[in-house]
Order: C-alpha cells, then structure tokens, then sequence
C-alpha cells in the first residue's frame, strides 16, 4: 500500500528545478510559510485508495491537487498577472511531464486551472488536480 510518505516523495521528486519551495500540508500551512524562494509549490491533503480496495488490486490511486505559485501584489497589472499565471503553467507542465516519465506510475484525470490573487492576494499561479496510480508492488 501507498504510504502518506511513499506519496510526498513521489511529488516531491517531480518538481522541475525552477521551483523554489515544496510545501504539503493545509491551506493554512501555506500562509503560514510565505517568506522564502519563489516559485512556490504546494500539495494539498488528499485521499488514498489503496490497491486493496481496488477491483485490479494492484494500483495505489491518490486524488491530488497540486499548486504552483508566484508572487503577486494587489497592484499587478493584468498584463503582469498574465505573465505570472503563464509561467506557472509552464512549470505545471514541466511537473507532470516528471511525472509522467517514470516507471511504476500513472497520471490520469489531469485538469488545470488558473489561480488569481490567492492568499490575500499574495500569489498567482496554476492549480493542478489529478489522480497518481502507484504500482503495488503486491
């Protein structure tokens, strides 16, 4: 079975070199940790279906949801606000490209969606959710 830190490392491991943080956690872990290297990244809680509850039992699924961020202000042009929100889509691509590229895994239901003024209007980025199939090595 997947474990919850089998499932971080996995994630963690996948972030493109641009990015600058790697937090998990609540929302209010994130706001509580807004000093430091930007991009930032953040993994929401998520859910575990472990193989064992599976109909093929050999799939660990996790639902995830995946933040990428830069920094804004409540001054950002909408043309500087677009520029933000592009380049975290970028490297959301980059992030599941990572992924994508390793034995032992699968990504299915991937969708993305802008993020605008998030956390008090501290940061713009890219929000990706989608579920992570881990191979049960049985």
């Amino acid at each position: 079975m997947a474990n919850y830190k089998n499932l971080i490392d996995t994630v963690r491991a996948a972030m493109p070199a641009g990015v600058g943080r790697f937090i998990h956690g609540r929302l209010m872990d994130f706001s509580n940790s807004y000093s430091g290297e930007y991009p930032l990244a953040t993994l929401l809680p998520f859910t575990i279906a472990d193989a064992r509850s599976t109909a093929d039992g050999t799939w660990d699924r996790a639902q995830l949801i995946v933040g990428f961020w830069q920094q804004d202000r409540p001054d950002t042009t909408p043309e500087e606000r677009e520029e933000i929100i592009d380049a975290m889509d970028l490297l959301s691509d980059e992030f599941i490209d990572a992924l994508q590229d390793s034995g032992g895994r699968r990504i299915t239901g991937i969708q993305k969606e802008p993020q605008y003024q998030m956390f008090q209007g501290t940061l713009s980025g890219f929000a990706v959710s989608f579920t992570l199939e881990l191979l049960n090595p049985c």
